[in-house]
């Protein structure tokens, strides 16, 4: 089973990822609201500790784990605490280990999603909170559809939280915040080749794409939705045990 490390991006990562950073206190108080009366909680995928630090800061027992040890070696220098290296698929808890649980960008990179899903739902008791996009950066859309001109195939390991929604309904759905994305800002980090779907593509093949998303998107800017999903554990167990019947 194939993994994706993000330990190339782990120093970027921050400044490449996520909403602005006002939009990003915004979000951390929406999950703070929503955690409250959770004592422990599992951040599955906690990279560079983005949400558990700030969580922890309110004095949440936030435990991360991470498959990138140089992702876990940025969020130490946040002053992240109670961090682990490990596999979501095989996660080094207990059964019920964890109140609630927190899973962020995570599902869609792992093949065996259902498995990952499983694992966190095995050692948590209550709930599971995601964040997510409602709309996709279309920059992004576009270089999916250019990477099959040039010969490539665009292709998704997992299932994204945002697509869990329609296959389990979430017990919660809550709108944190509306901004605007910056086309420039976009087409520079997808110059970098940042996002793990572009890792595979041939330096030169990203450079042609990119002229073309340039003569396209140059000067743009695109709305943006972030909300907060809550299920309860026991939904996605059910889901999980349909799935294996």
């Amino acid at each position: 089973m194939r993994r994706v490390s993000f330990d190339p991006v782990a120093q970027v990562f921050d400044k490449t990822r996520g909403p602005p950073e006002h939009i990003r206190k915004q979000l951390v108080d929406v999950l703070t609201k929503e955690l409250i009366g959770y004592k422990t909680i599992l951040d599955a995928g906690v990279g560079t500790g983005r949400f558990a630090k700030p969580l922890q800061d309110k004095e949440f027992e936030v435990v991360g784990i991470d498959l990138s040890q140089k992702m876990l070696g940025v969020a130490q220098k946040k002053g992240t605490v109670n961090l682990f290296r490990g596999d979501i698929c095989f996660l080094p808890f207990k059964t019920h280990s964890f109140d609630a649980a927190i899973c962020n960008a995570v599902l869609h990179l792992i093949a065996e999603w259902e498995t990952a899903l499983q694992e966190i739902c095995r050692v948590t008791s209550n709930v599971m909170v995601s964040t997510i996009h409602e709309h996709e950066n279309p920059i992004r859309k576009a270089y999916s559809r250019l990477l099959q001109k040039y010969g490539y195939e665009s292709r998704r390991r997992g299932k994204p939280e945002h697509d869990l929604k329609d296959v389990v309904t979430p017990l919660k759905s809550m709108h944190v915040a509306s901004y605007f994305v910056d086309s420039k800002e976009s087409l520079a980090h997808m110059s970098q080749r940042v996002y793990s779907h572009q890792w595979e593509i041939p330096e030169s093949v990203n450079d042609e794409i990119m002229g073309e998303l340039r003569g396209q998107f140059s000067g743009r800017k695109f709305p943006q939705e972030l909300s907060v999903l809550v299920w309860k554990i026991d939904e996605l167990k059910a889901h999980l045990r349909k799935k294996r019947r």
